[in-house]
């Protein structure tokens, strides 16, 4: 794939992701917004609804008391006076429209007294909502507006005076409140409490606290002028859930596919940068083949033109000299070439492995002879510490010793000195471990993940010429672990490696 392309295509792909996922978050965002406005809407609207309602369920319990009361006073000559104090109020505002006010004499308060005590000793009386009340009350408010406002205000002026508890139950405000709500379509738990000057008072719900959020008041009681000291404070324990409740399943279900777009994203990603390391690496080992076989190749050739000539034609040992370079860089070839098809091989299942029981220390003492001449020519050595009382696997001679040989060449490959490896062996259960320690460049923890990886070169510093196709650890990995056993490395950058193998002895 090209870099350029995948790269427009990462960017693109991003700034689609970026876009969706933010196209999400404003329309959660925006719809919670939304529903929380609604409840404020419909809390608020219910709060004063029910303030309302306590307000006109009290005048309601007086009034009719009291007027029976007053009328009786005024059919009483006796009490006359106080009887036309009423008349004369309502005759003094005549149709001005101002607030209507009336004192609460001595006689009106003894009245007002007797009301009361009448209500708290009728508790069903004191609390029920007389039948029709509501509607007759509102006729009069209309058509005779003066006298229900004198009415209000004397028992507003009463009842203030009051205590709380005694004017409004648990279970009235209870009872108002759920049925609000339930109009509304709001179902939520809710705690609530009657404050007055800031405090909470007795008449309050059991579980009633004060939260950060949730949190709704509206005044009750109010005097002619709007004023009061009492609030109805209501605290919705679901508020958050109703909120939620009408988005969740479009919001998990819009998160979920956001989840499956963003797996997409990073698969798609992962497989991009894949690609691209398989290109690099793809044209890395054309490169590094192409040049690996171009020079055996020149040598074969530059030997035939010379075999062409008649003093060489004539001179049987140079003739002989120059067939040994050609089959020595024939063979170059032909080793360069079954590596790589081993491991197409491996990949595929299709490598065959004739396995019996060896001796692994004769197996890696014979290939140390692979490597001796390099080793001796870089001034170098290899000790063997073989320490292994138990030695017998079973295996494939021909595998295993190619397995060796290859951490062998690897230890001399990777070094800036004299290559200088030492071979270890041991016995553990019915395992036998080789070490192969050598004290080279090292790895960094990124090459330590991805040494046996195919075609994986590790980078090399100030050592050049390091040939090979990134395939020897590799093919490693793939032998031993097919012979149930285990490799693993262990270095530190400019400390030298260790690479272990561990494999099941025999155990007849």
């Amino acid at each position: 794939m090209n870099k350029r392309f995948s790269t427009l295509l990462l960017v693109l792909m991003t700034i689609s992701l970026a876009g969706i996922i933010c196209v999400q978050g404003y329309w959660i965002s925006d719809t919670i917004q939304s529903n929380e406005e609604h409840f404020s809407f419909n809390a608020n609207e219910s709060l004063g609804i029910v303030a309302k309602k306590i307000n006109e369920r009290e005048f309601i319990r007086y009034f009719y008391p009291l007027k029976h009361a007053i009328d009786s006073i005024k059919t009483n000559k006796k009490n006359y006076n106080e009887a036309c104090l009423i008349k004369s109020v309502n005759s003094e505002l005549n149709n001005e429209t101002k607030k209507v006010k009336a004192p609460l004499t001595k006689e009106i308060k003894a009245v007002m007294d007797s009301i009361a005590n009448s209500l708290a000793a009728n508790n069903k009386l004191y609390w029920r909502h007389h039948i029709g009340a509501k509607e007759r009350l509102d006729q009069l408010a209309t058509t005779a507006s003066y006298e229900y406002f004198l009415y209000q205000n004397l028992i507003k002026e009463y009842t203030s005076k009051i205590p709380i508890n005694k004017r409004v139950q648990k279970s009235e405000i209870n009872q108002f409140l759920t049925r609000e709500l339930e109009k509304r379509g709001v179902k939520v738990n809710f705690e609530f409490s009657i404050y007055e000057n800031e405090t909470s008072t007795i008449v309050k719900s059991e579980n009633f606290y004060i939260a950060s959020q949730g949190m709704y008041r509206t005044p009750i009681f109010e005097d002619d002028e709007g004023k009061t000291n009492l609030y109805l404070v209501v605290n919705f324990l679901g508020k958050n859930s109703f909120v939620w409740s009408s988005i969740l399943s479009m919001v998990l279900l819009s998160s979920l596919l956001v989840l499956v777009i963003l797996g997409t994203y990073f698969y798609a990603y992962k497989q991009i940068i894949n690609q691209r390391k398989i290109s690099e690496i793809k044209t890395d080992f054309i490169n590094n083949m192409t040049h690996e076989l171009k020079t055996p190749i020149a040598t074969i050739n530059l030997a035939l033109d010379f075999m062409k000539n008649e003093k060489v034609a004539d001179d049987s040992d140079m003739r002989k000299r120059y067939l040994q370079m050609i089959r020595f860089e024939n063979d170059r070839i032909h080793d360069q070439v079954e590596s790589v098809l081993r491991i197409s091989h491996l990949e595929h299942n299709e490598l065959l492995i004739n396995k019996g029981a060896i001796n692994f220390h004769e197996i890696i003492e014979k290939a140390i002879t692979h490597v001796k001449l390099n080793v001796d020519k870089e001034k170098g050595y290899i000790k063997t510490h073989l320490n292994a009382s138990k030695k017998s696997i079973f295996a494939s001679d021909e595998h295993i010793t190619n397995v060796i040989v290859n951490v062998l060449d690897n230890a001399v490959k990777y070094t800036n000195d004299s290559p200088k490896i030492d071979i270890f062996t041991e016995n553990t259960k019915n395992s036998i471990i080789l070490k192969v320690a050598d004290q080279g460049i090292g790895m960094s923890k990124y090459c330590r993940e991805k040494v046996f990886d195919n075609f994986f070169r590790m980078p090399t510093g100030d050592v050049h010429n390091v040939k090979g196709y990134g395939l020897g650890l590799s093919y490693a990995k793939k032998i031993i672990e097919d012979h149930q056993g285990k490799i693993l490395v262990k270095s530190s950058k400019g400390k030298g490696t260790t690479l272990i193998i561990q494999l099941p002895l025999i155990t007849s």
